[in-house]
């Protein structure tokens, strides 16, 4: 590609991901902001006609580049949700609707000169930076259940019970030992109620702080395995949230990952390497 300012900006479009790294000028906080004004999206519009307009110029001499600007301006539309129905402004939906029109011939021109697997690894490096910082988020979370001294996604253990918050029989013990000593301060101390008294003080005294000491241990022990099944749980989840982003990979891989956690990572890991591969193949020539 020629080494001028437009050139390079269009080819940095086409190697970043989404939405980081894009669009080129305006802040991306900006463009995913609620209350994303009219002119940030004017400048979007914009800026994605000029780079569709580099884009043919690629149509006869490495079609493949013009194909990948159609899809991506695609994926960049639904990446920063931009919708006819959002523009107010009449000029701006006519604008709109050109654009679209302009995308939709360069990406039946571009696919009309190139291959199916051209078509397919092109469509795979767009989905691939569309999904770059799931991937990411993905692998972190296969090492981390790795780590935790998980082997596989699945089977999940049944899930034990939620720790109770106390003992039922703890009052019970309590109001006997309060009892006692009640009928110690009734009854006189030479008809019983001392050792009345002496009994309300061993039951809610020793006895319940033994059964308090255990009843803590107790919950402490089921909280802490609930816990443990929780972790599990969220990391069963995250790893087959994870496995689901390996895509386009040969069945049997597919298959093992879906299973033991190692593979799914090795898959994971072989992704960004893979774009790198793609980017070289098909944006390294001038």
């Amino acid at each position: 590609m020629p080494a001028d300012s437009d050139h390079h900006d269009f080819l940095h479009y086409l190697m970043c991901d989404l939405p980081l790294g894009y669009p080129l000028k305006t802040p991306i906080t900006r463009l995913l902001a609620p209350t994303l004004t009219l002119s940030s999206r004017r400048e979007l519009l914009h800026q994605q006609s000029r780079f569709l307009d580099l884009a043919k110029q690629f149509l006869g001499t490495h079609p493949w580049i013009a194909y990948l600007a159609a899809i991506k301006h695609e994926a960049v539309l639904v990446t920063i949700p931009t919708y006819a129905s959002q523009l107010v402004d009449i000029v701006d939906q006519l604008f709109f609707r050109d654009l679209q029109q302009k995308c939709k011939e360069l990406r039946e021109a571009s696919r009309a000169a190139i291959d199916e697997a051209t078509t397919q690894n092109c469509d795979r490096l767009i989905l691939l930076q569309c999904e770059a910082a799931q991937i990411d988020d993905a692998t972190k979370n296969v090492s981390a259940a790795i780590q935790a001294g998980f082997t596989a996604v699945e089977p999940l253990p049944p899930p034990p019970p939620e720790p109770s918050p106390e003992d039922k029989s703890l009052p019970h013990f309590i109001v006997i030992g309060v009892a006692c000593l009640v009928i110690g301060a009734v009854i006189p101390p030479y008809a019983g109620g001392m050792a009345w008294g002496l009994a309300g003080l061993i039951v809610t005294g020793i006895f319940g702080a033994r059964v308090i000491k255990k009843e803590k241990a107790r919950i402490h022990a089921e909280g802490a395995k609930f816990k443990a099944y929780m972790i599990h749980e969220n990391y069963y989840a995250l790893c087959r949230k994870s496995v689901a982003l390996v895509l386009a990979l040969p069945f049997e891989t597919r298959k093992s990952a879906l299973v033991n956690l190692p593979p799914c990572l090795i898959a994971l890991k072989a992704l960004p390497p893979e774009r790198e591969a793609l980017e070289a193949m098909y944006l390294s020539a001038g």
